[in-house]
């Protein structure tokens, strides 16, 4: 028996030499072991590799999927099976348990499947415990709005009793139509909401409250011009109208103290929910400031900062929003517009809106270098949550002394500092990497990370030529397929993350966001965590060998160490299947992956099972059953005459010929009745056997 401490002293071991071999024979990095998350009974159904339906609790002891089937307990469904597993290490079990998540409705028709089915969005409090979920059929009795797609706030997802919340209700009547189908086609769209889910943001063509902007035709989708499109929050319940503006340009107004704001005659958030961009970007983590863009659908419109449901402040007449600190007191946004003194050139710069500053200084000009050069900006990568680092690509040198005018450089900000890091060689290539990438397109999301605080960028290009040199970069050749970057601000090292380190030039490409086998599961506008809170870890996938272990051929699931600028499998690499990693927890401990693979002993079937390559995890495999018996061993020692047999020669103790004393006691048992008298076995008739054992019953003191 193994003591406690010698058990510590094992993991330290393991720790120490910071690798372990699992079952299945691969070598996993940081002392990680795999557990089985999904149910090892699923009906025969694979688990999705769908990125977008896996997120992560930070503590990395949940986590939701998806399934094309049904298995564990369940509620309702849709076009897909949606589930939470939380980590229970109960004795006697892989450790995790499931449930079904999709709330109790009326069946889906084929008329949804195109555009609405029924999914939770991208929005979880961080437990997991509570979504929002957007539902074709109604989930709870609100006539008004009985006709069309709405929004629910459901609680109780990691157990206990369920509760279902509209999100989208209406103080007028949303009328039926002879085509009802064309009214559940226009959608509530899921525009953000803050960390508790009391306030939830979201866009609509339908006038939900009494202030909404009027609609010309509830139908105008399909007679060729777009309906109006109106944003809203529903705060603790409540429905009402974000896209409130000033009376006149440069003004504030206040719909509580005055003068009051007026309705906008259409409104989104900064980069639009409707478009299917990253528009929870525009929504602080409080709620409390919403960042919005009138008119609806114009990249260039003015760019407004809703507050506390009753103020609205103007950031720029004309500008185009980017990202915004999690508080939502930077805003960053590219304008044409001259807005301070030492922008003086009329093309498209880099601006950041300071809230809290005092009025007449909240607007400070990022895209100017410090010999006062100007550039072009062509888009911005992202900022970090706090605001002080701000990551963009702009066209021309923006720093005296740098390699002079590159096409389009990339640049990181922070607080008043500019460094240039490299050039990408198209905007296309760029574009991959902002945030201005159309979710609903699985292969075309945003891919870039940023580091909580700012100092890790992530990036992906397909031409490193302009990054050849930089940050301690030696250059690698691509051949024309995409990789992962990852630059550290504060000692401005740049390293190749998913390159081939044996120096061959690449044979494929690297990539993070997955749909594979998803059949009509509904995209959400979820992005995998692929790179950890300090910068050290950044997880994808790819089909080529990186290290000799994988030599299967096909897609598997890297990490890479930043410190010891060394890349490991997570997935065996001996699959013959692809296996991919769809998540991980915020510090990187947790790299959930999918895998055909029975990587463990739990796992009983060959379907897609998600799994945790967890560092310092692990539970102990099923028991082994035990072995079946053969030939004597499986002879019994019952009175029966069959059983009379098997206990010939097991039970025999004797010297001599064992083949004839096993003949003996044989014809003993055709009979009579082998028993034991003065330690030797002996043939006792069956009536004198019976004799005996009624004695001993009769004998209080139980001796023969």
């Amino acid at each position: 028996m193994v003591r406690n401490g010698a058990r510590v002293a094992v993991l330290g071991l393991v720790l120490a030499c910071g690798a372990v071999t699992s079952a299945a024979g691969a070598v996993l990095p940081d002392g990680r072991r795999y557990e089985l998350v999904s149910p090892a009974a699923k009906n025969g159904v694979d688990v999705i590799p769908q990125t977008d339906k896996t997120h992560v609790a930070p503590d990395g002891n949940a986590v939701t999927f998806s399934a094309l089937g049904g298995f564990s307990s369940l509620q309702g469904s849709s076009f897909d099976f949606e589930y939470l597993s939380r980590r229970t290490g109960q004795p006697g079990t892989p450790g995790w348990a499931t449930r079904g998540i999709n709330p109790l409705a009326r069946p889906t028709t084929v008329d949804a499947a195109s555009a609405n089915a029924s999914t939770y969005v991208d929005g979880f409090t961080s437990d997991l415990s509570a979504g929002i979920y957007r539902a074709w059929r109604p989930l709870v009795d609100a006539p008004n709005v009985s006709e069309v797609s709405n929004l629910y706030r459901i609680t109780g997802l990691a157990g206990g009793p369920r509760t279902v919340q509209l999100m989208t209700d209406s103080v007028n009547t949303i009328p039926g139509t002879w085509l009802p189908f064309l009214k559940r086609l226009i959608v509530p769209q899921f525009a953000g909401a803050s960390t508790d889910l009391r306030h939830v943001v979201f866009e609509s063509t339908l006038n939900l409250t009494a202030d909404a902007p009027p609609q010309p035709s509830p139908y105008c989708v399909f007679f060729g011009a777009l309906c109006p499109i109106a944003l809203y929050e529903n705060v603790n319940g409540v429905v009402r109208l974000v896209g409130r503006i000033p009376n006149a340009p440069d003004e504030e107004c206040d719909d509580a103290a005055g003068p009051a704001c007026v309705t906008a005659a259409s409104s989104q958030t900064g980069l639009g929910a409707t478009a299917a961009f990253l528009s929870q970007l525009a929504i602080s983590a409080d709620g409390r400031r919403i960042v919005f863009q009138v008119p609806a659908g114009d990249p260039s419109g003015a760019l407004y900062l809703r507050e506390d449901g009753v103020r609205t402040l103007q950031i720029a007449q004309n500008g185009e929003f980017w990202a915004a600190s999690t508080d939502g007191g930077r805003v960053f946004f590219v304008t044409s517009d001259s807005l301070t003194l030492a922008d003086t050139d009329g093309s498209p710069d880099l601006y950041m809106y300071e809230r809290d500053a005092p009025a007449g200084s909240r607007l400070t000009l990022i895209s100017t270098g410090s010999a006062g050069i100007d550039g072009y900006v062509e888009m911005v990568v992202g900022s970090s949550p706090d605001g002080h680092y701000v990551y963009f690509v702009c066209d021309g040198q923006l720093i005296a002394g740098e390699a002079p005018a590159p096409v389009l450089g990339l640049y990181v900000w922070h607080d008043g500092q500019l460094r240039f890091i490299g050039a990408f060689s198209d905007l296309n290539d760029a574009e991959f990497n902002g945030p201005r990438r159309n979710w609903g397109i699985a292969g075309a999301r945003m891919q870039a990370r940023i580091g909580p605080d700012g100092k890790h960028l992530l990036f992906l290009t397909s031409n490193n030529a302009g990054f050849v040199g930089r940050g301690g970069f030696a250059g690698y050749d691509q051949a024309g397929y995409t990789e992962y970057y990852l630059y550290d601000a504060e000692t401005g090292t740049l390293a190749c993350a998913s390159c081939n380190p044996s120096g061959r030039p690449a044979t494929t490409g690297a990539f993070i966001g997955i749909r594979d086998n998803a059949s009509t599961s509904a995209l959400t506008s979820d992005a995998a965590k692929a790179l950890s809170d300090d910068g050290r870890r950044v997880f994808f996938n790819t089909a080529e060998p990186l290290v000799p272990e994988d030599t299967n051929g096909r897609v598997d699931a890297y990490e890479y160490d930043a410190q010891a600028r060394a890349v490991h499998l997570l997935s065996s690499g001996k699959s013959t299947s692809p296996s991919y990693v769809l998540d991980s927890s915020p510090n990187g401990d947790d790299a959930f992956i999918v895998t055909r693979e029975r990587l463990l002993g739990w796992d009983v079937d060959g379907a897609y099972d998600l799994y945790d390559a967890r560092v310092g995890g692990g539970f102990p495999e099923p028991p082994t059953p035990a072995p079946g018996c053969t030939g004597e061993a499986c002879l019994t020692n019952a009175t029966a005459p069959p059983a009379a047999t098997a206990v010939g020669s097991s039970g025999y103790r004797g010297a001599g010929d064992a083949s004839a004393k096993l003949k003996k006691h044989r014809r003993c048992a055709r009979r009579s009745v082998l028993r034991t008298v003065r330690g030797k076995r002996r043939c006792v008739r069956r009536r004198l056997h019976r004799r005996a054992k009624r004695a001993v019953v009769r004998n209080e003191g139980g001796v023969r």
